[in-house]
């Protein structure tokens, strides 16, 4: 079972979704896997259980009467699905995989209430910047041929990769101006460095050495803390209907 756990808030995560594709391409074998077994009896080992997710073109959430489709909702569910992966957990049951849906849908309330109120005071995405990044992004695939196959399986054009481009543009606009972030503390980046030494099993590098990552882990621990503060403000005044 998967713990409930605050998950970095990570806009657009269906960039990362149809980056990954990239790899599973490259990965492809063409041999034929033998089903995983148990040590002790050779059994196959049991399936883990079936995310269920909704149609693409299905409507999951209305905020301030827009609607947010499947096809969104979906990116952000399989995304954290691969973060679980990394740190070894899985959605194993009917519980984790609640608690999954969960997780997507507030990734997908938050973004949008920072969305509706970047655009409700002006902010906009630089085109050229747009541009740079939509060939960043068509540069991780081999051939178009390959990106076009990824988008189809996610059911988005590249018209809406651009979109999602700009508003994540707009996102890091906003974060960088309206957000208010406390400074990291030299006795904040103390109390992280002893805790390391305590934890590592191994003797740890000098605090000049590692300073400069621990204090840089601080600021986005404490950016996150902020932006979470501010999406549980907009949430309060804002219409919000699931419809999962």
């Amino acid at each position: 079972m998967i713990k409930k756990m605050t998950f970095a808030f990570a806009p657009f995560l269906l960039l990362l979704t149809l980056s990954a594709c990239t790899d599973k391409e490259e990965g492809a074998s063409t041999e034929k896997e033998e089903p995983e077994t148990t040590e002790q009896s050779g059994e196959p080992a049991p399936a883990e259980y079936t995310l269920e997710l909704p149609e693409k073109e299905e409507v999951v959430v209305i905020i301030n009467g827009e609607e947010i489709l499947g096809k969104v909702y979906n990116s952000v569910a399989r995304q954290l699905e691969t973060t679980l992966a990394v740190q070894g957990q899985s959605v194993s049951d009917e519980e984790s995989a609640d608690l999954m849906k969960e997780q997507a849908m507030s990734v997908l309330i938050g973004n949008k209430v920072i969305l509706q109120d970047a655009e409700e005071k002006g902010y906009i995405a630089d085109d050229e910047t747009v541009k740079e990044r939509l060939e960043e992004l068509k540069g991780q695939f081999e051939t178009e041929e390959a990106m076009n196959a990824a988008l189809k399986e996610t059911g988005f054009t590249i018209e809406e990769m651009e979109l999602q481009l700009r508003e994540q543009l707009v996102y890091e606009q906003y974060v960088a101006e309206e957000i208010e972030v406390a400074k990291v503390t030299d006795d904040e980046v103390q109390t992280a460095y002893d805790g390391f030494v305590e934890s590592s099993e191994a003797e740890a590098p000098p605090l000049e050495e590692m300073e400069p990552t621990i204090r840089q882990s601080l600021e986005g621990q404490k950016t996150q803390d902020a932006v979470f503060t501010q999406i549980e403000k907009l949430k309060k005044s804002a219409d919000i209907e699931v419809k999962l």
